[in-house]
């Protein structure tokens, strides 16, 4: 019983040690609703973001129009979280 107990102790400390790295997406902002945000890439595909308490501004929340660059991770529901946000320009 004690050897599965360290077995599983060591085995949850190795999983959730390891910490999430953030992607990097850029595009236009082309619609925002709650809690949600929708970014047009390069590419033309549209993505859904969702913004949450811990996402950080870097200036202010964008507008319809501006340009840019978001840090996101999955979530536990397999969403865009958005961590960082930053606008690049108008």
């Amino acid at each position: 019983m004690i050897g599965f107990l360290i077995i599983w102790m060591i085995f949850t400390f190795v999983v959730c040690d390891s910490e999430a790295n953030p992607d990097v997406y850029y595009g236009n902002v082309v619609a925002t609703e709650g809690k949600t945000i929708q970014v047009k890439g390069k590419d033309g595909r549209v993505s859904v973001f969702w913004l949450g308490h811990r996402t950080q501004f870097d200036t202010r929340a964008p507008f319809i129009g501006d340009r840019v660059k978001i840090e996101y991770v999955k979530d536990k529901l397999h969403r865009n979280a958005v961590t960082r946000l930053t606008i690049l320009s108008k």
